[in-house]
């Protein structure tokens, strides 16, 4: 009995000690994607599907954490040098996106705007950590690659996670009015971020060789970076019309056209960018040669876009009374709905065949962990 155990814990500790110790920095887009995909099914009134969601996303959550903080414990080293990485480092701030994007989903799927606030909370004090943790370290670096090589989707990660701040404080504006400045103040620093570093995403991709094994979900977030920004716009501008923020706020009258313009301005040109990755995703896997058919942990990163241009553009309509638009979500919903289905039966495939299946190293690297 007792060697019959041993032989049983161990090969699941060899498994969960390659998990952690390779885990890809941006697996917390998991979170973000399921939690903004909940949000649209409940918005449309799939609610069965939604609550489903939402509880797989608090188990998604609390299960990332506990490999996150094995991880530090017991692989520091590959942590530590994951945020001196130019090109995984950047993936950090989805754990702060996933934080106030699960605060959301606790909000409008949960009802439970205390829950809500405290990981409103916690994902402020992520934001503060890896925002200048990453970007000092990185800025730090005695070796750093060149543009070619660092610069990728996911450092628009720092614009989603900046304006999830800005969201879940316009959402909870309602509870604690205080939030509405704070809210303005987070949509205007995001806005800026994504002006510089998009500025790098297209000098990289213009002027630097493509392969198709490195186009990855993440250039997706060119998309989402403006999706997130403009559901913060929308949302500030629904807060700005309540009667506490327009008693305690005189600067409201003033600011709010000009967030109506910046909002417009940078919703039109993420829907600019949905054509381009579509053609850019054909080509991957036809021209290029890369199979749909295998799970990439990175793809999470373009569901999370899906998910956030439907709830966006929605909310964008109900601020603005731009009913012409209604269009564009009524039919976005079903994209974002197929493209986590996608990616939950691609996960299951290859979590399952991992386990079942394993290699020498316990677990199938490339298909489980990153790509």
């Amino acid at each position: 009995m007792l060697n019959g155990d041993k032989t049983s814990v161990t090969p699941f500790r060899s498994k969960f000690d390659a998990v952690a110790r390779d885990l890809l920095p941006g697996y917390f887009a998991l979170v973000m994607a399921t939690g903004i995909v909940s949000i649209a099914l409940h918005i449309y009134n799939f609610l069965v599907f939604s609550d489903f969601l939402f509880y797989f996303n608090v188990l998604a959550f609390a299960g990332l954490w506990v490999i996150s903080g094995y991880r530090i414990v017991f692989h520091s080293d590959r942590y530590l040098s994951d945020i001196r990485d130019h090109a995984r480092g950047p993936g950090f701030f989805t754990v702060i996106a996933g934080t106030n994007t699960l605060a959301s989903d606790f909000l409008i799927v949960g009802h439970n705007e205390p829950i809500a606030f405290i990981l409103w909370i916690l994902g402020f004090a992520l934001w503060a950590i890896f925002q200048y943790g990453v970007f000092t370290a990185l800025m730090l670096s005695d070796h750093k690659p060149t543009l070619d090589k660092a610069i990728n989707g996911t450092w628009l990660v720092a614009v989603v996670s900046t304006q999830s701040l800005s969201v879940v404080a316009a959402q909870l504006t309602v509870y604690h009015s205080w939030m509405f400045l704070i809210s303005i103040i987070m949509y205007f620093i995001g806005w800026f971020t994504y002006i510089m570093i998009m500025s790098l995403v297209n000098y990289r991709l213009l002027f630097f060789e493509l392969k198709a094994e490195s186009i990855t979900g993440p250039y997706w977030i060119n998309m989402g970076a403006t999706a997130i920004t403009t559901l913060a716009g929308a949302l500030i501008l629904l807060a700005a019309k309540t009667p506490a923020i327009i008693s305690q706020f005189p600067i409201n009258e003033s600011i709010m056209p000009f967030i109506v313009g910046a909002t417009f301005l940078i919703w039109a040109y993420g829907s600019w960018w949905i054509p381009w990755l579509l053609i850019i995703g054909i080509w991957k896997h036809t021209i290029g040669k890369v199979s749909p058919w295998r799970y990439d942990a990175q793809f999470w990163g373009a569901v999370f876009p899906m998910g956030m241009y439907t709830v966006s553009t929605y909310m964008f309509v109900r601020a603005t009374n731009l009913g012409q638009l209604l269009i564009i979500p009524n039919f976005f919903i079903y994209f974002a709905i197929a493209g986590w289905i996608y990616e939950f039966v691609e996960f299951l495939y290859a979590m399952i065949s991992g386990i079942l299946k394993p290699d020498k190293n316990g677990l199938k690297k490339r298909d489980f962990i990153e790509q």
